[in-house]
């Protein structure tokens, strides 16, 4: 009986482990397309982005966040190109903020897996979205912080995904409580509470 009574409990904790590292080692869905300035007017931006219409800021967040992560055609090779912004092979348009703190979680710190391109890519979402905010151009709002916060959780997924599976679980939960801080940040944006908008 006490034979029977381990080999179940045996079986349930390999199927459970199984379970968790098939579960850990899909990346899951990409967030919707950006569209980040569907409902605002497309006024002419003032300084120091003047002469670009916010429909040409906005498209420009858009295919950012929209891009592949990694590689020298995806976010990487956007966000590490160190040429001049005019060169017309690798565009990084001046109007776009592309500074970053890479992944500086309060209490967390790094942590142990390298989420730095994932990290880098919310920052340019968050600081972009809240340079362009105005009154009369809201872009700084619920839904565009959710796209976001959802592309960070998608791109810290895909760097678990290709650590080894014995990491795996660990990596994948590591993402979750570093998508639950930014989710639960309001960060000033507008139509939640605690937010200021």
């Amino acid at each position: 009986m006490l034979r029977a009574t381990l080999l179940g409990l045996a079986t349930g904790v390999i199927g459970a482990v199984g379970a968790a590292f098939w579960i850990s080692g899909s990346v899951g869905p990409a967030p919707p397309a950006a569209d980040v300035c569907a409902d605002v007017p497309d006024p002419i931006l003032g300084e120091p982005i003047a002469q670009v219409t916010l429909d040409t800021v906005c498209e420009s967040i858009d295919v950012r966040l929209d891009i592949p992560i990694s590689g020298t055609d995806g976010f990487e090779g956007d966000f590490r190109y160190s040429g001049p912004p005019s060169d017309p092979t690798r565009p990084r348009p001046e109007y776009l903020l592309w500074d970053s703190d890479g992944c500086s979680a309060p209490v967390l710190g790094r942590g142990p897996f390298d989420f730095t391109l994932a990290c880098n890519r919310h920052d340019f979402g968050w600081r972009n979205l809240k340079n362009i905010d105005r009154a009369d151009v809201p872009t700084w709002q619920v839904e565009n912080k959710d796209r976001v916060d959802a592309g960070f959780l998608h791109d810290m997924r895909v760097r678990c995904a290709a650590v080894p599976a014995i990491v795996r679980i660990g990596c994948d939960t590591t993402a979750r409580i570093y998508y639950t801080a930014v989710r639960l940040n309001p960060s000033g944006v507008k139509g939640i509470p605690g937010g200021d908008g």
